[in-house]
């Protein structure tokens, strides 16, 4: 097998055991589809809104602040944490079946590639701060002087505990004790892919870097989807113009990390604090909520001139996705070329494949672009993932 690029020498993808409807689909066509779509929609790059994100930055001074980075993480398959969720969910009927998803808490060790993703190429990040309901990963290296483990009842006030929300746990980020003034707040599916600059996610004199998808259909699929992610959006709008606010409904940041300030998100908690009061108790996703660093923050901030927006080529892949491999080659060979986009999303989005290889394919993907075990993990826990 070739060491850099694990998919090499797998058949083609509509080779392998598809439904007989996708079997059915001309060769030739379906591979044209493979090869053209990753590099056709990867996934933020519209010349015709604003110059790229390395354009702008070039002549950027020095960031002399510190930055830290935000985990949120669960392990869902924890008995003590299942049983709590069962406790709870009979007592919310406004659930969204989309916030029950098993995908919504799975643990599928993306964690661990996304710090090594950061100690690759971001030396500049102050503190990483994992936060949980009472769990810890066991491979973390607790001890390391740049990891913090923070938990829920440290910073989401006692009555609205515990919530298995991710909406309700953002909302309250700000308040993490001892937070940077700037940081960035990444999903465990986020992957830093190339080496940065701190100039890259905050200009020079503070202002956190927006990452834009202009893509008219990101739009659209927000309308058509109505899950409470999608629905967010729209909850975010509805506050700014009850309030005759400016707003741009093309404006939708991108899946990756999301640079910040607690001044930033201070005012928008202060701004969304009825919604966010009203919402705070759903122990489960509803549609009536909003995601505030996805949505909330930026729209917000946007608004006030407090941010920068600005395009930037990345990758969005869904693990249960029939072209995920062809995906997962265009970002290794985007590494082996030298052009690697800023950040990278691999997102598990649930059961909508049956395929069962998509977990080997994903940690393929991972153990092949971040190989090496970063100084925040125990000593003998990356041979296990060699298995």
């Amino acid at each position: 097998m070739n060491k850099t690029n694990p998919f090499a020498s797998l058949p083609p993808v509509e080779t392998r055991a598809l439904p007989l409807l996708w079997r059915k689909i001309k060769r030739g066509v379906y591979r044209m589809y493979l090869q053209v779509h990753p590099g056709s929609i990867g996934c933020g790059l519209c010349k015709d809104y604003m110059s790229p994100l390395g354009a702008r930055t070039c002549h950027e001074g020095a960031a002399d602040f510190p930055v830290d980075v935000v985990y949120t993480w669960v392990d869902g398959a924890d008995e003590e944490h299942a049983a709590k969720r069962d406790v709870f969910l009979p007592m919310q009927d406004n659930v969204h079946v989309n916030g029950l998803e098993k995908a919504r808490f799975r643990n599928n060790e993306e964690l661990r590639y996304s710090l090594r993703s950061l100690h690759d190429y971001c030396p500049w990040i102050r503190n990483i701060i994992l936060v949980t309901d009472s769990q810890i990963p066991s491979w973390i290296q607790t001890e390391h002087p740049q990891v913090r483990v923070v938990d829920h009842t440290e910073f989401i006030p006692s009555q609205y505990l515990p919530t298995f929300n991710s909406h309700v746990i953002e909302a309250f980020l700000h308040k993490i004790p001892g937070l940077a003034e700037h940081f960035m707040y990444l999903n465990d599916d986020v992957f830093i892919a190339r080496p940065c600059r701190k100039t890259e996610f905050f200009t020079s004199n503070g202002l956190p870097m927006a990452f834009v998808d202009w893509r008219a259909r990101r739009l659209s699929g927000y309308k058509i989807t109505k899950t409470p992610h999608a629905q967010s959006y729209f909850n975010a709008l509805d506050m700014l113009k009850q309030h005759n606010v400016p707003t741009d409904p093309n404006f939708i940041t991108a899946h990756g990390p999301y640079p910040q300030t607690i001044s930033n998100a201070e005012d928008a908690f202060a701004f969304y604090q009825p919604k966010i009061e009203e919402f705070a108790h759903n122990r489960f996703r509803t549609t009536q909520e909003i995601a505030m660093y996805s949505h909330g923050i930026p729209l917000f901030s946007y608004y006030k001139r407090r941010l920068v927006p600005c395009d930037e080529r990345y990758y969005y892949v869904q693990t249960r996705r029939r072209d995920r491999i062809a995906y997962y080659n265009a970002i290794l060979n985007s590494k082996n070329d030298r052009c690697a986009p800023l950040f990278f999303c691999i997102n598990d989005v649930g059961g909508s494949s049956p395929n069962k290889d998509w977990k080997n394919d994903l940690r393929g993907i991972l153990q092949s672009y971040f190989p090496q075990a970063a100084p925040y993990e125990k000593a003998g826990f990356h041979e296990s993932l060699q298995k």
